[in-house]
């Protein structure tokens, strides 16, 4: 796999947690348990997403790591487990 499949996978699963954050917020707004998601569940999402504290890392800091790095050598099959 190279580094640019592996930076698109990445942000196909972004795209994924996004909607099931947006899922998540539809289903706590108005609800009493809405401002203990805010203040406690929404941060994963938010730290997956980068949108929380900017010391953290997100997909985002993976994205630019394989960006920036070169592709390694394919390893497929039985040289996985063997590395």
């Amino acid at each position: 796999m190279t580094n640019a499949e592996r930076v698109q996978m990445i942000q196909e699963a972004q795209e994924l947690i996004e909607q099931a954050m947006q899922m998540v917020d539809d289903a706590v707004n108005g609800t009493a348990i809405e401002a203990n998601y805010e203040a406690y569940g929404k941060y994963g999402f938010n730290q997956l997403l980068g949108n929380g504290n900017p010391y953290d890392s997100s997909l985002n800091t993976l994205i630019e790591e394989f960006e920036n790095e070169e592709d390694d050598e394919e390893i497929t099959g039985l040289d996985k487990i063997y590395q």
